[in-house]
């Protein structure tokens, strides 16, 4: 089974918070304006993944959510990538 890497789980973190952001109907400064931190910061957060703690908490929260659901979601995605990855290595 493949490992993922740490920037990988940042990366699809990052997306995925782009993705409740875009589906709620909020712009990047709406959500600025909502977490109370930089617009840079969300952007190298939806970008790379790049994030302090409490950046990433500020946000989960602005967007009514949790770093734990975001992070669980995200490994949930990982594990079925995996497993779709090793039935096509053996179908190969």
């Amino acid at each position: 089974m493949k490992r993922t890497s740490l920037t990988e789980i940042e990366w699809h973190v990052g997306h995925t918070l782009r993705r409740v952001r875009q589906k709620l109907g909020l712009t990047q400064a709406q959500l600025v304006e909502r977490a109370g931190v930089p617009t840079s910061q969300i952007q190298g957060l939806e970008d790379k993944g790049e994030a302090r703690l409490a950046t990433l908490s500020a946000v989960c929260k602005a967007l009514g959510t949790t770093v734990h659901a975001i992070t669980a979601y995200t490994a949930e995605i990982d594990r079925i990538r995996d497993i779709d990855d090793e039935a096509e290595r053996r179908r190969g």
